[in-house]
Order: C-alpha cells, then structure tokens, then sequence
C-alpha cells in the first residue's frame, strides 16, 4: 500500500512538474531595450492579427472580468509634435480596457520586443497619468494568446465577441450608490 501511495504521489509531483514547465519563457536572447515595432514587425504583425480576430481578449480574475480591445492606428491618426525620429519604425496601437464590462480610459501605446521570447510588448505612449496598460502579449503554437506575468507565470486570455454589460452601483441596489 505504501509504495501504491509513493508512485501516485511520483505520477502527481510529475505532473505538476510538466504544468509548470508549459508556463516557462525563455529568454528572448536578441532584445535590447532601444529596439522598436519595426524590428519584430512579422512576429507583431501575426500577434496582433490572431488578436484581431476577435472584439475583446478577455480574462477573469478573482470573479472580476478583464478585457482589452488592440487596435493598429493609422500612421496619420497620431499627431505627435516632437523629434520625428522618436517614432521612426513604431507602430501605434490604440488599447482600449473594460472591467466587468466598464470601459476604463483607452490609451495610445505601441509594440515592441518583449524580453521573453514568443512575446511583444505593449508600452504606454500617451502623456496622461492614467494607470497605463503595459504588457506582455504572448502567443504560443496553436495560436493562444495570453499575458506573461513572469517568467514562470501566464495569463491566458480568451478570445470572444461580446463581454459582460456594465452595471452601475445605483442599478445593483449598492449602498452606496448615490
């Protein structure tokens, strides 16, 4: 009985062991930190168009819904007043977040390597002090895509049409609604 009890333990910690290592991200070993959309522009391109094959990249977390809307934005749509060399080979996106179906302010950002290889990242471009949405959007070989909270660590987001409709505290009877 004992040794039934050690394999199924073995079979357990294994299996556990693979789940972990499916969530590990290599090292993206040609990142510099001054590189630009235009360098991974491909790779960003096909991130991106998975992304827009769908409305919303959604996900739950602690019973609260997440979701983000990534638009590319035409070049003429940014009206940026400094060194036109800033944003030579960037390329804009316009993020738009929603919690449980509110939509919290949309941001100007754009994409460029991530340090963790399979990835982008999503970097704040606009000038307001809003809470920014940076992150890295990862996709993996059967085209899921999610966001990596760490090395070890993954978010994966669902791709759907529609997402919960937003309640405001007067309509869900809050006391404290006003």
């Amino acid at each position: 009985m004992k040794i039934a009890a050690n394999v199924l333990s073995a079979l357990i910690f294994s299996a556990a062991t693979l789940v972990h290592a499916e969530a590990s991200f290599s090292k993206n070993e040609s990142y510099k930190d001054n590189q630009v959309s235009v360098d991974i522009q491909g790779f960003g391109n096909q991130i991106l168009d998975q992304a827009g094959k769908s409305k919303y990249l959604k996900f739950d977390l602690q019973g609260t819904e997440y979701a983000y809307v990534i638009e590319r934005m035409a070049s003429n749509s940014v009206k940026y007043t400094g060194n036109p060399n800033d944003i030579k080979g960037v390329v804009f996106l316009l993020v738009r977040a929603f919690k449980d179906g509110f939509e919290l302010p949309k941001q100007v950002s754009i994409y460029k390597p991530s340090k963790y290889s399979q990835a982008i990242r999503i970097v704040k471009m606009d000038r307001n002090d809003e809470r920014p949405y940076e992150f890295d959007l990862g996709m993996d070989e059967d085209k899921r895509l999610f966001l990596i909270d760490g090395p070890t660590s993954t978010t994966l987001l669902e791709q759907v049409d529609s997402i919960k409709k937003h309640v405001s505290r007067k309509d869900k009877k809050s006391p404290y609604a006003f």
